[in-house]
């Protein structure tokens, strides 16, 4: 059946049909049928992957290329895939309609550990194999990038190659490759593939044990992460597309910065992305005033790990402000700093409607904040919820983490009676969300223990003592244990994905579509017992994510989590010394500060 003809047939019976169709302001068709076909793919809902700002990043960057055409598709509702399998049509580009099976090359956006069996859930609707061994010439080459990519192995036999750190530059010379080599055999390909610096071929690797080492010794033992030393020599993406429904972010997005220094020991994004790179504040008031140009949001966010840390964010925002002013366009700051700098800055951008602050103690106690390298006391919480109050706000929610190392039930009380003194300060609404800590590859906290479901909801009992005080929302403990597997897993726990998949679980990050039951039955059915993944682990363990290298030297890992069991703190390199993480020795990029310091 032709896709023209399905979607004219059952977009009135499916829920937001403009998911499907396509054709929205700013999205790239070309003419012509001389070009290099990618299919961005991202494994969830439109809404959601629309304001995926990486996926738009590599989408215009692949455009602007003359012999490439990138289009895009997404995850389908349930409503809609039932209808797409009735009828025999496999999952389609929204530029052209062309099947995505029909592509020289698909790539798949891997955000979120919980999104495993959509990715499988996408190859099996665009009629592709799930492993890329099983696949022929005539397949597209399927590539995972994103920053899972630096710990892929449970899902690395679904992908012929996954790109390792920064992607600016290597999708052009992934693209170049593939371009040239159009009609040779998929080995040929990603041989040539395997020579780019930050490409990762999983085929070409076998597991021994916990480790992962080449098949074939013209195969590097390391594949080390692609990163970018300047921000400005790659623009943002000016002409971002106007979804046709709403997004989960409906506004203008500009990147002003990319990594974080501060060192949170449980943050994986922190490491993933150093060193620090910020852009000119100059640039960012030109694309700032093009980009709205281009789209008539009446929004715009500055984006980044922590926007406020940005060197000259108090210049740049008054700037801004500005100008945005007499366009009647809002400002965002996707975070709040703990401390009454970030608060003044805050109510500058708020004006007279102040509709809530954000903060992330993560922790009850000095003590355990000083373990996990917050770097913000009890007093610094306080004085920011004062200067808040005085400043007019009224609403205030606050982040927290259970389960970290060396936590104690002191730490949980504390968190109750922190929430119970704001809240006695005189804010209206105080809403908490406390998730479960789940130790990540690449960070000081890889070698902590991810606690079980059962001590979680034992903790959960203690923190609801803060609903007197406050409205408490609690992340699924059994979703943050699965979470944590899917993390520490080696390729072994591939068949328990296929396995939960084959059971029809798909949108696992979804809380009403997740199923314990089925995932521990796959375990089972597999073979595996989950609990063996949970930790702690030595110091000199070796783990399937060391043949991919970020940047973080494992000594400094290891020194870090030894500094937290003595709950010693690291400072920040962009202001203080050096912490010798090994990013910038090894990889020959530094942190790049543009702002001029605030």
């Amino acid at each position: 059946m032709d896709v023209n003809f399905f979607l004219a047939r059952v977009l009135p019976f499916v829920q937001k049909p403009g998911r499907y169709i396509g054709g929205e302001y700013n999205a790239v068709v070309k003419d012509g049928d001389d070009f290099l076909r990618v299919a961005l793919i991202f494994p969830d809902l439109y809404e959601i992957g629309m304001s995926n700002y990486g996926l738009e990043v590599i989408y215009h960057l692949l455009n602007s290329l003359d012999f490439v055409w990138a289009e895009r598709a997404y995850m389908p509702w349930t409503d809609m895939m039932e209808k797409m399998i009735e009828s025999g049509i496999t999952l389609f580009t929204l530029e052209s309609r062309t099947p995505v099976k029909d592509m020289d090359l698909i790539g798949i956006s891997l955000e979120y550990e919980l999104s495993y069996t959509n990715v499988l859930e996408i190859l099996k609707l665009s009629d592709i194999p799930l492993k890329s061994k099983e696949r022929a010439d005539k397949h597209p080459l399927v590539l995972g990038g994103g920053p899972l990519a630096g710990y892929v192995e449970p899902i690395a036999p679904a992908f012929d190659a996954v790109l390792l750190g920064d992607g600016e530059e290597a999708v052009t010379d992934i693209a170049k490759v593939l371009y040239e080599m159009r009609g040779m055999s998929r080995e040929e390909k990603l041989k040539e593939l395997a020579k780019i610096e930050g490409v990762y071929v999983p085929s070409f690797y076998k597991t021994e044990g916990k480790r992962v080492v080449p098949k074939y010794g013209v195969i590097p033992k390391v594949v080390r992460k692609r990163l970018i030393k300047d921000l400005d020599d790659f623009p943002p993406p000016i002409k971002k597309i106007v979804p046709l429904t709403e997004t989960i972010h409906d506004r203008a997005v500009l990147e002003v910065m990319r990594g974080c220094t501060r060192g949170c020991r449980f943050c994986h994004a922190g490491m993933h992305y150093r060193p620090v790179r910020e852009r000119d504040p100059e640039k960012v008031l030109e694309w700032s005033k093009t980009l709205l140009d281009n789209t008539g949001y009446d929004e715009l966010s500055l984006l980044s790990l922590s926007t406020m840390d940005y060197s000259g964010i108090e210049k740049l925002v008054s700037k801004l402000i500005d100008n945005l002013k007499e366009r009647m366009v809002a400002l965002s700051l996707p975070s709040t700093r703990v401390d009454s700098f970030g608060v003044r800055i805050a109510s500058q951008i708020a004006g007279i409607r102040k509709t809530g602050l954000t903060f992330a103690p993560e922790a009850g106690t000095d003590r355990l904040r000083n373990v996990i390298n917050k770097n913000i006391t009890e007093e610094d919480i306080f004085s920011t919820a004062e200067a808040a109050l005085k400043a007019g706000w009224r609403r205030i929610k606050l982040y927290f983490m259970m389960g970290l190392p060396t936590e104690k039930e002191e730490d949980l009380l504390a968190i109750v009676e922190l929430i119970k003194k704001i809240k006695l300060m005189g804010f209206k609404e105080l809403r908490a969300s406390i998730s479960v800590f789940v130790p990540k590859p690449h960070t000081p906290f890889q070698f902590a223990r991810l606690i079980s479901p059962q001590e979680a909801f034992e903790k959960q009992r203690i923190l609801k003592r803060a609903r007197r005080f406050a409205k408490i929302d609690f992340h699924d403990p059994k979703m943050s244990f699965i979470e944590g597997i899917l993390s520490r897993g080696g390729r072994e726990i591939f068949d328990v994905i296929v396995k939960v998949n084959e059971m029809g679980q798909i949108f696992d990050d979804w809380k009403e579509m997740f199923s314990y039951e089925k995932w521990m039955r796959a375990f089972e059915d597999v073979g595996i017992d989950p609990n063996t993944y949970s930790g702690p682990f030595d110091v000199k363990r070796e783990f399937p994510w060391d043949h991919l290298y970020i940047g973080i030297d494992r000594d400094f890992l290891v020194k870090e989590y030894e500094k937290a069991l003595r709950g010693e703190v690291t400072s920040d390199c962009r202001w203080d010394r050096c912490s010798l993480c090994g990013v910038c020795f090894k990889m020959k990029v530094f942190n790049v500060l543009k702002g001029g310091r605030s």
